[in-house]
């Protein structure tokens, strides 16, 4: 039994000796004490008996709370041990974070290291790579101007053979032509001997005199069945134009210049036996 209930044991064994006592003392003088004193030990009775069930009923709780005081109890030393493994987890993690920060800024300045070698280098195969680049260009330019030479040597070479061909040709061309020309000359020679003038030797032509002022007229070819370059006849040999009209004769007129766009004769007129005027027929030939 607890302490607690044996006071209150104590106390009501106290009280109820009080009351018996005076229940004695009293009895003498009034009768009514004794049936005070029933009610009284029955009501401390009762009190007792319902003390002892609280005091029962305390001791279950604090048993109770012992029992459970001891399961927290227990329950806080393992949340404890749990806290300090916890802590010497965390000291542990603390220590690998920093070993891991220690690490990292290792890892870092490596890693920096390394980027700059790494820039370093690739600019170093930029440069060497335009270097290539340049040297390939360069390269290629002159194999391009190389190719260029030759092909222009062979060109040159070759138009140093046409034109030596050319030449020799123009040099047989023109060894024919002097022959021509000496044949030609010797008969002319000879025609001259006989009685042969040049300007029997003109080109068929014939025209009408559109510009007729003094001694310069000019005459239009309308007839050259030959289709003789006039011009170069002029050039080559001048011809005289026999003018006339329905009357007749009026004189000569010697060709010093061709111009084609007009088919126009500019003449001199070197004999005159009449009045030259426009309109008037113009013939290589005598009519």
């Amino acid at each position: 039994m607890s302490p607690i209930g044996r006071v209150f044991i104590v106390l009501n064994l106290v009280l109820a000796g009080v009351f018996v006592g005076f229940g004695g003392t009293y009895l003498q003088k009034q009768h009514d004490f004794k049936s005070q004193l029933l009610a009284e030990q029955k009501s401390r009775a009762d009190e007792v008996g319902r003390l002892q069930g609280d005091i029962v009923r305390l001791e279950s709780e604090r048993n109770s709370f012992e029992n459970a005081k001891t399961a927290r109890e227990t329950e806080l030393d393992a949340v404890r041990n749990r806290m300090a493994q916890v802590e010497d987890e965390n000291k542990r993690l603390h220590q690998q974070n920093a070993s891991f920060e220690g690490d990292i800024k290792s890892l870092r300045s490596l890693a920096e290291a390394a980027n700059t070698q790494m820039k370093a280098a690739f600019e170093q195969s930029s440069s060497a790579y335009q270097m290539a680049i340049a040297d390939q260009k360069t390269k290629d330019q002159a194999v391009r101007a190389k190719d260029d030479a030759l092909a222009e040597n062979r060109t040159l070479k070759n138009t140093i053979v046409e034109l030596q061909e050319t030449i020799t040709g123009k040099d047989l061309q023109i060894a024919g032509l002097s022959k021509d020309l000496s044949e030609k000359g010797l008969l002319l020679a000879v025609a001259k001997e006989k009685g042969f003038i040049e300007g029997m030797a003109a080109p068929s032509l014939a025209g009408m005199v559109t510009n007729a002022n003094g001694r310069l007229l000019t005459i239009q070819v309308t007839d050259n069945p030959g289709d003789v370059d006039i011009g170069d006849m002029i050039a080559k040999m001048p011809f005289s134009f026999a003018i006339y009209d329905a009357s007749g004769y009026k004189g000569e007129a010697t060709a010093t210049r061709y111009e084609p766009s007009a088919k126009a004769v500019l003449c001199n007129v070197t004999l005159v036996k009449g009045a030259i005027k426009e309109g008037d027929r113009a013939s290589t030939r005598t009519p």
